[in-house]
């Protein structure tokens, strides 16, 4: 779920969408969605943070699948997680460095 998720924010971003209100410019200020440079920035970031989560998501999915049968012990499931949890600060980026430009 998290890929595509993150798949479609990359899109919206490289479309260069981001700060239209039907997407993620609801709460974004003025001055980001009048000058060039940071509506770029803004579509950037979103597209380049969404590859890079989907794409760090993946790893966790191959692991599962590889020896599916296995069961995993509770230190492997809690760094999973934590992993799982650095991967979603990285794709939410972009949405706190929109609000600060």
């Amino acid at each position: 779920m998290g890929i595509v998720a993150f798949s479609y924010g990359a899109a919206v971003g490289l479309r260069g969408k981001v700060l239209h209100s039907d997407y993620y410019g609801g709460e974004v200020s003025d001055r980001v969605k009048t000058t060039p440079h940071l509506r770029a920035v803004a579509n950037k970031s979103f597209a380049v943070c969404g590859i890079a989560a989907a794409i760090l998501l993946l790893a966790p999915l191959i692991w599962i699948f590889l020896e599916f049968q296995r069961d995993r012990t509770t230190w492997e499931l809690l760094c999973l997680t934590g992993y799982v949890f650095v991967v979603v600060v990285i794709g939410g980026y972009p949405f706190a460095k929109m609000k600060a430009l």
